[in-house]
This record gives C-alpha cells, sequence and structure tokens, in this order.
C-alpha cells in the first residue's frame, strides 16, 4: 500500500491512498465465497452455487461490500504510517476500484497540530491567601442574619434612607406617551445607574410624589411613596443558631469559618489555574484545526444563549447580550482549543495517568446516579472521565511545580 501526504493548510491534509490489486482481489475472493455460503439459487442448494455464477449476480454488492472494508482499512494503516494524530472524521472522495486494478481514495482530515513547548515547570503564579481573618466571619455572620431579616412598617413619619424598602405605585411614560402602571410595588432604596431613583427618592416622605429621569432629564416614570418599610434583624443567640441546625451560636460561628475557608481554597485554585493558563497560553504559539475551533464557538455561543435567556430582558437587550457573546466566543475558542492541545502534550511528555481505582469509583458512582449498570456507565462516561481526570492532574502537577508567590487577597464572601 502506497500513501502520499498532502498538507493543504495548517492542522488540514489530505492523504492519497493505493490498495495493490493483489489486496484488492483477494478481499473480493473472500466476499464473494462468503455470498456464496449464504447463496440460493435456482437449482442449487444453499451454499453450493458455482462460483461463477455467484460473481455474476453478486458483483455489484461485493465491490460495495469490499470498498466498506478495504477503505477504513487503508485509511488507518495509511494514519499510522504517516504518523498523524487526526482531529476529525476523514471526508473520503475520489474513490477508484475495479477488480483487477488498484484502489484508490482521498482521505482530508484535521491533524493535531505540531509544536514545541518548554519552560511549563517553574512558572511563576500568585497564591492568594487562604487565612480567614475574624472580619471575614462577622460578615459572614452579618449574611446569615440578614438571610433571616423580616421587614417590617415604619410607623413614626421619617424620611426615606439608604437601605429602606419604599412600598410605592408606579406610573410610565414611554415615547411621550402614558402606560398603566402597577401599585404596591415594593422598591429597594440603593444606588441604581440606570437612572436617578436613588437620589431622586432619598428625603421623600409617605405620600410624596417623585419623577424619575433616565436621560435628558425627562420623566420616564412617576413614584407615589405609599409606605416605607425597614429590615429587622433577628437576634443572634443560640435560638437563631438552631434554625440552621447548630446549638449554639459558637458553634455557628465555626461553621461560618469553615464555609469561608472552603470558599477561599476553591477560589484561590481558580484564581491560579487561571493564571496558569494564561502563561501556558504564552509560551507557545501554533495554529489550531479551524474545524474544532468552530465547534467550539458553537457550544460557547449555546451556553451563552441559554445564560442570557434565562435573565429575563427585553428582546433588544437579549440581541445585544448575544452579539457580545459571539463576539467574544470566536477569540475565547481558538484559546481553548490551544489549552487543550498544550495539557495534552504536557500529560504525555510527563506520562501522566489516572489511577484506575479512582475512576472506577467515580464510574461507579455515575452508574448509581444514572441508574445504568456499571458496564454501560464504562462505555458511555468512560473515555471523556478519563481525559477529564488526566486533565486534573495534569494541572495538579503543573500547579504543584510553579513557583508560587504568596499574596493577601480578600474573598468575597
Amino acid at each position: 500500500m502506497k500513501t502520499v501526504l498532502k498538507k493543504i493548510k495548517e492542522c488540514r491534509v489530505k492523504l492519497i491512498v493505493e490498495v495493490e490489486p493483489e489486496l484488492v482481489e483477494n478481499r473480493f475472493q473472500e466476499v464473494l465465497r462468503d455470498f456464496q455460503k449464504a447463496a440460493s439459487l435456482p437449482g442449487f442448494r444453499a451454499g453450493k452455487a458455482p462460483f461463477d455464477l455467484i460473481e455474476k449476480k453478486f458483483y455489484k454488492e461485493a465491490h460495495e461490500e469490499v470498498l466498506k472494508s478495504l477503505i477504513p482499512e487503508a485509511y488507518h494503516q495509511s494514519v499510522l504510517s504517516q504518523k498523524i494524530s487526526p482531529v476529525s472524521l476523514p471526508s473520503i472522495s475520489d474513490i477508484q476500484m475495479e477488480r483487477g486494478k488498484k484502489l484508490t481514495f482521498s482521505a482530508e482530515l484535521d491533524r493535531s497540530p505540531e509544536f514545541s513547548l518548554k519552560n511549563y515547570k517553574g512558572i511563576k503564579i500568585v497564591k492568594p491567601s487562604m487565612a480567614v481573618s475574624a472580619e471575614d466571619v462577622e460578615k459572614g455572620m452579618a449574611s446569615l442574619l440578614d438571610s433571616r431579616a423580616e421587614l417590617v412598617e415604619v410607623v413614626a413619619p421619617r424620611a426615606v434612607a439608604k437601605g429602606d424598602f419604599v412600598v410605592a405605585d408606579v406610573e410610565f411614560w414611554k415615547d411621550g406617551s402614558y402606560v398603566p402602571g402597577q401599585r404596591g410595588v415594593l422598591l429597594f432604596v440603593e444606588a441604581h445607574e440606570a437612572d436617578d431613583f436613588y437620589e431622586k427618592i432619598l428625603g421623600a416622605q409617605v405620600g410624596d410624589v417623585r419623577e424619575i429621569c433616565i436621560d435628558e432629564n425627562k420623566p420616564a416614570y412617576k413614584i407615589w411613596v405609599r409606605g416605607l418599610k425597614e429590615k429587622k434583624l433577628p437576634v443572634l443567640d443560640d435560638e437563631f443558631a438552631k434554625s440552621f441546625g447548630k446549638e449554639t451560636v459558637d458553634e455557628l460561628r465555626e461553621s461560618v469559618r469553615k464555609d469561608i475557608a472552603h470558599y477561599k481554597k476553591s477560589d484561590a485554585f481558580e484564581r491560579m489555574k487561571h493564571e496558569l493558563f494564561e502563561k501556558l497560553l504564552s509560551l507557545t504559539d501554533f495554529a489550531v484545526p479551524e474545524g474544532l475551533v468552530e465547534k467550539q464557538k458553537e457550544k460557547l455561543i449555546a451556553q451563552a444563549k441559554q445564560q442570557v435567556t434565562r435573565m429575563g430582558l427585553t428582546n433588544g437587550q437579549l440581541d445585544e447580550q448575544l452579539k457580545k457573546a459571539q463576539e467574544e466566543a470566536a477569540g475565547k475558542a481558538g484559546e481553548q482549543v490551544k489549552l487543550y492541545f498544550i495539557l495534552q502534550k504536557i500529560t504525555e511528555t510527563e506520562k501522566i495517568e489516572v489511577d484506575e481505582s479512582e475512576l472506577e469509583h467515580r464510574l461507579q458512582a455515575l452508574a448509581d446516579e444514572s441508574k445504568r449498570p456499571l458496564e454501560e456507565a464504562r462505555r458511555v462516561f468512560g473515555d471523556d472521565l478519563r481525559e477529564s481526570m488526566r486533565e486534573s492532574r495534569t494541572i495538579d502537577f503543573l500547579l504543584a511545580n510553579a513557583k508560587l508567590e504568596e499574596k493577601a487577597l480578600e474573598a468575597k464572601v
């Protein structure tokens, strides 16, 4: 068998394959004998029809079967002989085959990029502080109190202040026309970039009316202040702690500390991983398969659509967000595909493998969760899970071999 490799573009090649006439004839003979064993022709017992009659009657079917068996075999042998790593299914064309002559065909495919990679050990990465301060804990406790706060009506007359909740009737204007509003709307008093609500509502009294402008001082809506409410925080005592499953305030405080510590550890890892990825991408530059980039771009856009459609945006806002997502997806997709190949190269160079017992444990968990037999879970999830675990181990390897620089960083609790 002969194979000629032609480069179409970066990461895109064509294999021109020739299979010897002898191999083609041998495969014809094998296929026709199989037909002979199963064929029932008039005047002959099943499997006893003369070979020449089988050739005449089933030549077209045999021709198709020979192609179906020889082309995949020849393609895989060509890939091995040329030492290329396909990352897409081949596009087969220019097929020519006659009995007694050679089989020729072309296979066009995307291949893994070829590139060198050095200095991936010892990358300098900032390691955020994971220390939990007393202030962090008190902020966490305050957040728990706020989550159980009640809104109570302000009885004594006073002006609207920051942090209040205004009970209001609202009327709208759109394009200069009045639009029926809403009654009894609860509005939180805080700074808002979209309009001047915050500035206008501060200092208002129950019964006052405020016109809110969005731009050019044109009123967009009118607010009648009908009532005022404020938060009433619960008492921080053991009864409050029990509502969170803890016996005492001290136990609750320790639980909050542990939660913050867990968050800081997770957040620090994500930050270090993000910095690691950026620096890996800066180590080398190479072209990646366009087909993979396009698939990843489509995946990112689909994810963005799911996110923005759940945000309850107007049609105009939705279109704007989707356009932005599409523009960002193009760049992100290329980087993500490039990073995939970089991590794969490091995995292969360092001979990083998964722990088979851990893999089996995770497969069993997936089988239990999806209510499938273990063998089916292994067939459905096995390859993807193994690749994901190898990638995670490679990232852990890179971080373990990085030069970490300690840096204090506040947690976002």
